[in-house]
């Protein structure tokens, strides 16, 4: 029984701390799109090439079709064709 809550403690404990850190998190739904929390701005927008800015990094996404649905915040969401995901540092 102490090891199960223990085990749920620890699990609640990495979702937490995963929450308050100063991470960009991104989100891939097979490759048709991508929600990207973190973007400090978008870089380059045309329909086959998006390159967002992370702060340190740059995410460059390719691929056909890409559109941003929609930017709030610090929250994009990227539709589309997507065949290729690098990051550039």
């Amino acid at each position: 029984m102490a090891r199960k809550t223990r085990e749920k403690n620890q699990i609640k404990n990495k979702i937490i701390g995963e929450m308050f850190r100063d991470e960009p998190r991104i989100e891939l739904t097979g490759n048709r799109e991508v929600i990207i929390d973190g973007c400090k701005g978008v870089v380059e927008y045309t329909e086959n090439n998006i390159r967002i800015s992370l702060g340190e990094n740059v995410l460059s996404l390719s691929g056909d079709n890409l559109l941003i649905q929609s930017f709030d915040n610090d929250v994009v969401i990227i539709n589309g064709q997507i065949s290729d995901i690098d990051f550039l540092g």
